[in-house]
């Protein structure tokens, strides 16, 4: 199974907020779509971290089990920080 790892460095407590609110959004969505699956597996379809930059910043790392949840999340982002600007 490959993985996609989508990485942001959020800039201010609007972006934080957006980040959050799009991260809520997708679980829930993600969520209703796993429960209408036939085949989930155990392992976890989203893993969310904070990894430090080779320059110190620090930034959100979000692994997918493949690209199209990395796709439809990016779709959440967009949209959510849109709505936040």
């Amino acid at each position: 199974m490959s993985e996609m790892v989508l990485e942001f460095g959020l800039q201010n407590a609007v972006e934080e907020a957006a980040f959050v609110k799009a991260v809520y959004s997708f679980s829930e969505w993600i969520s209703d779509a796993s429960e209408a699956r036939e085949n989930a597996s155990d392992a976890p379809d989203v893993m969310i971290k904070t990894v430090c930059a080779p320059d110190g910043t620090l930034k959100k790392a979000v692994t997918f089990q493949n690209q199209s949840w990395a796709q439809a999340f990016m779709d959440f982002w967009t949209r959510t920080r849109c709505e936040a600007a």
